[in-house]
């Protein structure tokens, strides 16, 4: 064999052995699970899923999209003067333990413009699985393909049962605040191994992702053998 013929032959299987090896990083570490958690509440919705509070002055709308359990508030100022957000005595109470400084961060908004609105966003409150037995056992499951179960709770018997709090004024020193005092709870978790997430955007319903078990071990097998096989490339390359 020619020296031409040899580097060939030993690229091809650098080659093999790199996409190979690629191929097991990608297909373990993609052992996840998905728990789609929708949300229910004495609010009305709009159109587009959002649960709305109006007055005459504002009108408040909750999102809760996205991965893990936070929200998004859009708050729109229907008067012709500043509306001031107190943050101090806005709060949310989840399973009955307030969480102080709910909203706070560095870029947080506390000032919403005459006729305008803006949207603050809080922090995560839970960012793992949520346990689905509810408090007492009333809870329905209902099981569906590929292995997939649906919770169904009410406000009695949800895992989680959670208030915000949110004070508005007018007055710049955070006097005469007025409260909107809103609750929520959880009434469907759809736990499953299939990724639904583009499918599933919508403001009712939020979503948690974890690796299982068998796949954070293959991920590190994973890379483990791929370091291995590096080193057998470079030597290989010698």
């Amino acid at each position: 064999m020619n020296k031409l013929d040899l580097f060939q032959n030993r690229s091809n299987k650098r080659m093999t052995l790199f996409l190979l090896v690629m191929g097991c990083l990608i297909m373990f570490t993609g052992c996840t699970s998905y728990q789609y958690v929708y949300v229910d509440s004495h609010l009305k919705k709009n159109e587009l899923k959002e649960f709305v509070q109006e007055t005459d002055s504002f009108k408040i709308k909750y999102n809760f999209s996205g991965q893990d359990f936070g929200f998004k508030i859009t708050i729109e100022n229907k008067l012709d003067k500043p509306v001031y957000i107190d943050w101090r005595k806005t709060s949310v109470i989840v399973n009955d333990i307030q969480e102080d400084g709910s909203f706070y961060n560095d870029n947080q908004v506390a000032v919403v413009a005459p006729n305008s609105s803006v949207t603050v966003t809080s922090n995560t409150f839970v960012n793992q699985f949520i346990n689905p037995t509810p408090y007492d056992s009333t809870g329905l499951v209902k099981h569906v393909k590929d292995k997939s179960k649906i919770h169904f709770y009410d406000e009695n018997n949800t895992p989680i049962y959670f208030r915000n709090i949110l004070a508005l004024t007018t007055q710049e020193d955070l006097s005469s605040p007025v409260f909107f005092d809103n609750d929520f709870w959880v009434a469907e978790i759809f736990q499953t191994s299939n990724n639904l997430i583009s499918k599933n955007s919508r403001p009712d319903l939020f979503y948690i992702a974890k690796p299982t078990g068998f796949g954070k071990f293959m991920g590190w097998t994973s890379t483990i053998s791929f370091a291995v096989v590096v080193g057998i490339i470079d030597g290989m390359n010698n």
